[in-house]
């Protein structure tokens, strides 16, 4: 018996419990509202901050792979540069020396010719004037 009462109470009894709740709900329906869009704004931050942190990581990878392509790419240059820079030293000894030999060269024919005039004048002063008319274009008046 005490069982047929409890199974009859029962709808009652949650009905009366269902009606409670309603009336909990439509007495603080605005401190529900904000609990729960606090609940919301709650979640959907933390959301937002493992997307900025995970974005940060990203691009910190992606900012650090840059640096080092650029550093392999800046020791690269200072290789290319410093090889031709060897070259072009190597370019200025090898010109200073056809540029000395040169010299040397234009001093000895610089000789021979003044050995040659010298002669000349001491020799052949007729030909020696006429190799200077020739030359230079002047006309030697005596």
């Amino acid at each position: 018996m005490v069982k047929l009462l409890l199974t009859a109470l029962q709808p009652c009894v949650a009905t009366v419990v269902k009606k409670q709740i309603l009336e909990f709900i439509i007495k603080n329906w605005k401190a529900i509202l904000v609990v729960s869009l606090l609940v919301v704004v709650v979640l959907k931050n933390k959301h937002d901050y493992s997307l900025m942190q995970e974005a940060y990581e990203t691009q910190a990878g992606s900012h650090k792979a840059q640096i080092d392509g650029l550093k392999e790419i800046h020791k690269q240059e200072i290789r290319e540069k410093q090889q031709l820079m060897e070259n072009h030293m190597e370019s200025i000894t090898a010109i200073e020396k056809d540029y000395e030999k040169s010299l040397q060269m234009i001093a000895e024919l610089r000789e021979d010719k003044k050995g040659e005039y010298r002669n000349k004048f001491n020799q052949d002063r007729e030909q020696l004037i006429k190799d200077i008319e020739t030359k230079f274009g002047i006309h030697y008046a005596p």
